[in-house]
């Protein structure tokens, strides 16, 4: 009993020491006031991209868009960034792909979980490319009650830059810290925990004895 006793204390100190990331919201503009995404329709002519930084390394959970009428089959896209020298509008090139799907309704935040994007520290470009033809109607609102600083608006295969163009789309990006950094315990709690199998050992012996 007594050996029993001591595996669930050992079993309960190895879950304090690794510890589970938590995850925790990098990116949230708030929500968009403009429902007609401010002129700016959003079909398969269009993509929409808004930059963020990390100033660490960690796993992005979860990308939301927030979008009016049925947009059809969205894609989801993390692209890396360079400064082109004309502002640095231009995302570089596509680093992870997820795809969702819309649906007509109500004015609403949609997007992927469970992605699993490892990534380091620096500035990231999140891009939304519909699959609706131009006949669509959907849109993704303007006016974000708190903008990002940078975003840029592909039209015909070409960026433009975005910022003074009331774009202003709602985004929203959860991030867990890095795996391999969340689960190094520290030195300390390594000693103890190994004492303690050093213990469990020992009483097991006696046990047998």
């Amino acid at each position: 009993m007594r050996f029993q006793h001591w595996a669930g204390k050992l079993a309960m100190m190895l879950a304090l020491i690794s510890g589970t990331a938590q995850a925790t919201v990098v990116v949230n503009t708030g929500t968009p006031s403009n429902a007609v995404g401010a002129g700016w329709a959003f079909n398969s002519g269009h993509s929409y991209a808004g930059q963020f930084s990390l100033l660490e390394a960690m796993t992005i959970d979860s990308i939301q868009g927030y979008f009016s009428t049925d947009a059809g089959t969205v894609g989801i896209s993390l692209f890396s960034s360079v400064e082109d020298g004309d502002g640095g509008f231009i995302p570089g090139s596509a680093l992870r792909t997820a795809s969702i799907a819309t649906a007509a309704g109500a004015l609403a935040w949609t997007g992927a979980s469970a992605l699993d994007w490892a990534v380091g520290p620096g500035a990231y470009w999140v891009v939304f490319s519909p699959s609706y033809s131009s006949a669509s109607q959907a849109s993704m609102p303007g006016w974000a009650a708190q903008p990002l600083n940078r975003y840029a608006l592909q039209q015909g295969g070409q960026w433009y830059d975005a910022a003074d163009l009331e774009l202003g789309m709602g985004l929203r990006v959860n991030a867990s810290a890095a795996a391999a950094a969340a689960s190094v315990p520290e030195p300390g709690s390594i000693a103890l925990f190994t004492l303690g199998l050093v213990a469990a050992g020992a009483l097991r012996r006696r046990k047998q004895d």
